[in-house]
């Protein structure tokens, strides 16, 4: 039997992957107020460019995992999306028209469904006791990936335009093949059916999860069009707008060792209301501080909920996680639209406010949850 990769070092490597995977699905959001004026187009057109990545890429998690777990390839499915999002994005650069930069983005969408149900399944299969604090620490990964997607890509921009997009498409085969080169895992075929793996706790857990895409991304994708029209430079806007990614660097390793600890449900609840509550503050002074805390407790909750979908499911873990993921995926591919479209039609603020509710809605439901059993 060949020797697996230490789990400290799996981590590392998964953990770099959610890098490198997040900020990939955050580079078209910090060139919208560019790629609006080259192609002479609205809010809504520009939300489509953001939504229709995260739709496919929702549509395709469940189907990719139970794939995964199948045949046993979690690692090649893991490696093989990296190389897919470089083509994409490769392809988006080389899209001479809008409707062509939409059908790069079908691509995106493709390299995008590939990471967090294989990233997270296998970290939950070797951390069974810490898997929250497993998927926390990695998800450090995740917000670093996000917190630097808007600023490197604005610093690119800056210089280079357009061209940005051919110059992002190499860190996606370097990653690959990190992947192929340093993580071993056991592989065993798991032949259960994807519909057993669709229980109602994790249905309604689905449906709480998806108050965050309405954050991380209905308002991020649109943060730095708001600071632009308020004046600021396209850098210094994607700087601004970055704080409230910021804030999942400690978030997000906390929120899922507070769960391990006192449980998944109040930890998502108390997260979800303080989350709403410094969104509102943030709306009414437009401060950094609000919009960092806002951040923070929007990021307390991310590997929550992966750590809760991997206990809540059937047998396939990275399947429970692909269907939890997939509705996330779902809310992130409405969001831009519904926000950009609120916003062409009552301002930034009505947009904004619509979250809220929907976060108040959240910490709520998550109480209808029966709590996870013990892993094993």
């Amino acid at each position: 039997m060949r020797a697996l990769t230490n789990p400290f070092l799996l981590l590392i490597v998964i953990a770099l992957a959610h890098f490198v995977n997040d900020w990939y699905s955050l580079l078209i959001a910090p060139a919208i107020p560019i790629l609006k004026k080259t192609y002479q187009i609205n809010y809504f057109q520009s939300g489509m460019l953001l939504s229709v990545p995260y739709l496919l890429s929702a549509l395709l998690q469940s189907p990719i995992a139970h794939l995964s777990e199948s045949t046993g390839k979690r690692k090649l499915v893991l490696a093989s999306g990296f190389v897919i999002l470089s083509f994409a994005y490769f392809i988006f650069y080389l899209s001479s028209s809008y409707y062509s930069a939409l059908l790069a983005t079908i691509l995106i969408g493709v390299g995008l469904g590939s990471y967090h149900p294989q990233g997270m399944g296998i970290l939950s299969s070797v951390f069974k006791d810490r898997k929250g604090m497993a998927i926390g620490f990695n998800g450090i990964g995740g917000a670093l990936g996000y917190f630097f997607a808007p600023i490197s890509m604005g610093y690119l921009l800056m210089l280079y335009g357009k061209k940005s997009f051919e110059i992002v498409a190499l860190p996606g085969v370097c990653m690959a093949l990190l992947i192929m080169l340093l993580v071993k895992i056991e592989e065993r075929p798991i032949k259960t059916s994807l519909k057993s793996t669709l229980t109602k706790e994790l249905f309604v857990l689905g449906i709480v999860a998806i108050v965050i895409p309405f954050f991380s991304r209905g308002i991020s994708s649109f943060l730095p069009a708001y600071f632009y029209k308020q004046g600021n430079n396209i850098l210094d806007a994607n700087l601004k707008a970055s704080v409230m990614l910021l804030a999942g660097l400690i978030a997000q390793p906390l929120g899922g060792t507070i769960s391990d600890k006192i449980g998944r449900r109040p930890t998502i609840s108390i997260s979800y209301f303080l989350m709403a509550v410094f969104l509102g503050l943030f709306i009414i002074t437009s401060n950094l501080i609000f919009l960092f805390l806002m951040g923070f407790f929007m990021s307390l909750s991310i590997p929550v909920r992966h750590a809760f979908a991997a206990e809540v499911g059937g047998e396939k873990i990275n399947s429970n996680i692909a269907v939890v993921f997939s509705m996330v995926m779902i809310g992130s591919s409405i969001a831009p639209s519904v926000v950009g479209a609120l916003v062409d039609a009552f301002g930034f603020k009505v947009a904004f406010e619509f979250n809220i509710a929907i976060a108040v809605f959240g910490s709520l439901l998550v109480w209808k949850i029966r709590p996870a059993k013990k892993p094993a």
